[in-house]
């Protein structure tokens, strides 16, 4: 078939249409899939569910506590006073379907209210763990990265709990600490940094690395690592 200027038309046949119309419907359904996809990620998973959360993480902004703490996709995780979530789903939401976050805490009620948080968000490599004041419980010899989330300061006893939390970590595991410094010695809201050092000195564990975050309080970020030269306990004398 040609026109006027005697050039040839391209001629469509009916199952061309179809084969045509049935890629275009793919396409968009692509795009509607995509587009949904995004809109969750950047609005339904990291939105805070309180404006308590909403406070905490301008505070604490999440990504740039994980990009201290260098955490990337696929690692295994474990943060230990995890509460309602508002870390643990950002931690879920960078580490992706090959990694893994064990939240622990010891309010069961509350990781009741995190177990149906994942659930709603579609989460499925989050698993909870009710722990208790000197023995988090977490799996033996699984963890790259256990994370305390300014929660430390409220632990009862913290070199018991984290010295328990070490056999979790692989040999090249690290504890990574995000914790408020005190105003004042009357400021219980916070742990002074020679406190907290010897404290996880005590409990095993050698400092790497601190990094201070420019907040409206001040907070240091502890990166430990296990104490390689651990001095074993001494016997007691023997009784004259």
């Amino acid at each position: 078939m040609r026109n006027r200027m005697g050039k040839k038309l391209a001629f469509i046949t009916p199952g061309m249409r179809a084969v045509l119309s049935a890629s275009l419907s793919i396409f968009a359904l692509a795009l509607v899939v995509s587009s949904y996809s995004l809109a969750r990620q950047q609005t339904v998973t990291l939105d805070p569910e309180t404006e308590d959360e909403a406070r905490l993480n301008r505070l604490l902004p999440p990504d740039e506590i994980m990009e201290a703490m260098e955490v990337t996709p696929g690692m295994i995780v474990a943060e230990i006073g995890a509460g309602r979530g508002r870390f643990v789903v950002r931690l879920a939401d960078r580490l992706g379907s090959t990694g893994k976050v064990y939240a622990e805490d010891i309010d069961a009620e509350a990781l009741n209210h995190l177990e149906e948080r994942c659930r709603r968000l579609g989460f499925t490599n989050v698993k909870t763990i009710v722990g208790d004041i000197t023995d988090p419980r977490l799996p033996g010899g699984e963890l790259d990265l256990l994370v305390v989330i300014s929660s430390y300061h409220h632990f009862a006893e913290p070199v018991a709990l984290l010295r328990n939390a070490r056999s979790a970590l692989k040999p090249e595991g690290r504890l990574a600490v995000a914790e408020w410094l005190p105003w004042s010695e009357n400021d219980m809201e916070g742990t002074p940094r020679k406190t907290l050092e010897a404290q996880m000195e005590a409990a095993g564990y050698a400092l790497e690395r601190v990094e201070a975050l420019s907040a409206a309080k001040p907070l240091n970020i502890y990166i430990f690592r296990i104490h390689q030269c651990l001095n074993p306990i001494p016997n007691p004398p023997n009784p004259i």
